[in-house]
């Protein structure tokens, strides 16, 4: 008897389940079925490697358009299209690491979150991309293209997108070089026969190792050794490491000889931290592309 109230009531439980799916099926006809919206957000994580060479990572997205594919573009310019799930989710395995955006068939690209460089502390910037670091570039490279033409431009050729800061840089170094090697207008100045020939530069820093006080900040002094041939001038800049590039300099010769130049870095920080780097000397007249030693340093603050 209870075997048969069992079985019976198991057949009303089925029975019940039946009825529902159709109303369950209806109730999402009314409401539709979720889509995700075009765009969405992606992460790089890593996923095998055990080192930063061999390092591979995943692309993983939610929140796009659930009806295609996505392209997933790296800043090398590798691309590969991956599909999306109803969803709006997609993942695209072993690959290397970098910086992503992911484009859905229809809409613009999501730039895509990834962790910090192999190798690179978290929280960490590349020095690259920095401010600084773009203005640097866009001067070296404004002054190395108008010295070359003696023509101004207002900013790179050749660049889609030109950063601020680079586009900035670029003008003033192409203002430099058109002051040192063009006169005040457009076209070459007559060369000079009379400039100084540089045979050698010699660049050391003060101090070099050891420790020092960093509280609320140490300088690391360098001087660079210049030895011409003859009398004339000589137009020479201080570079660093991090991509800093020191205004022009100009040193009169009235004879043959060496003549001693300086530059300073300040640097900081907490007691324990190790600063290293180094600046160096690049003659950019009459001898273009002489250049000293890296004169390196490597403190601890004390």
């Amino acid at each position: 008897m209870n075997r048969t109230r069992r079985i019976t009531l198991l057949a009303t439980l089925l029975a019940s389940s039946v009825a529902l799916a159709p109303a369950a099926a209806a109730l999402g006809t009314t409401t539709g079925t979720a889509v995700a919206p075009t765009g969405g957000q992606c992460t790089l994580h890593k996923s095998g490697g055990k080192s930063d060479n061999s390092a591979r990572y995943t692309l993983t997205g939610s929140g796009f358009d659930g009806t295609g594919k996505v392209t997933v573009t790296s800043d090398s310019g590798q691309s590969r299209t991956v599909g999306v799930s109803k969803s709006g989710n997609f993942r695209a395995k072993n690959l290397p690491y970098g910086q992503y955006s992911a484009a859905p068939g229809q809409g613009g690209a999501v730039k895509c979150t990834s962790p910090a460089k192999p190798g690179e502390k978290p929280g960490e910037t590349d020095k690259t991309k920095t401010p600084e670091a773009q203005y640097a570039a866009g001067r070296k490279a404004g002054f190395d293209s108008t010295k070359a033409s003696c023509e101004t431009k207002p900013k790179a050729p050749g660049l889609a997108a030109v950063d601020p800061n680079f586009e900035k840089g670029y003008n003033d170094g192409s203002a430099e070089a058109l002051k040192a090697f063009c006169g005040t207008g457009t076209k070459p100045q007559e060369p000079n026969t009379s400039a100084a020939q540089v045979t050698t530069v010699t660049a050391t820093a003060t101090p070099a190792s050891g420790t020092l006080p960093c509280t609320p900040s140490a300088v690391i002094t360098f001087s660079a050794a210049i030895t011409s041939t003859s009398a004339g001038q000589v137009i020479y800049r201080w570079t660093r490491d991090d991509g800093g590039v020191g205004q022009s300099e100009v040193i009169t010769f009235d004879a043959a000889g060496t003549k001693t130049v300086t530059a300073t870095w300040t640097r900081g920080g907490a007691a324990g931290t190790k600063l290293t780097g180094w600046e160096k000397v690049e003659i950019m007249k009459p001898n273009v592309g002489k250049e000293s030693n890296k004169a390196t340093f490597d403190l601890t603050c004390s």
